[in-house]
């Protein structure tokens, strides 16, 4: 079965479809990301890992470069989950949505936490996912910067 993705912007006319592309079957089912976000939640870096690809890319939405910081292969991985944990002690997340397109996916959640110096943080933030082989191949997370106004 194939599915249809079409991506819309709107102009002065109103929303016009830019782009309409056919998409396979997804690589990956509810199941294995209700498994992945599930792993998440309890902090299971071994459980995690066991669902990536042995060359996985983990790109953090915080560090010195564009992409944040980048994380490559499981052992690299698991060490940017390691300090996502460590930066994030008492994270949480609420209101997930998911989709998964072929072998893309992407979700949105609210992710709450409490900052270095102590303020309450919640925020708005976005993975984007490929898959292979039944596994995740890349994750890369994308966040709210919350400023005061």
């Amino acid at each position: 079965m194939d599915f249809r993705l079409a991506v819309h912007f709107p102009n002065a006319a109103g929303v016009e479809i830019m782009n309409v592309a056919s998409h396979p079957a997804p690589v990956v089912d509810d199941a294995f990301m209700a498994r992945f976000f599930d792993a998440w939640k309890r902090k299971s870096v071994e459980d995690i890992i066991s669902m990536v690809t042995d060359d996985a890319v983990l790109e953090s939405a915080f560090g010195p470069d564009v992409y944040g910081k980048r994380f490559v292969g499981k052992k690299a991985f698991a060490e940017g989950i390691v300090r996502f944990y460590d930066a994030l002690k008492d994270a949480s997340t609420t209101d997930r949505t998911y989709a998964i397109m072929g072998d893309k996916g992407f979700t949105e959640v609210t992710l709450s936490y409490t900052s270095p110096d102590g303020r309450r943080i919640t925020a708005r933030v976005c993975d984007l996912f490929d898959f292979r082989d039944g596994k995740v191949a890349s994750k890369r997370a994308y966040g709210k910067r919350v400023v005061a106004d």
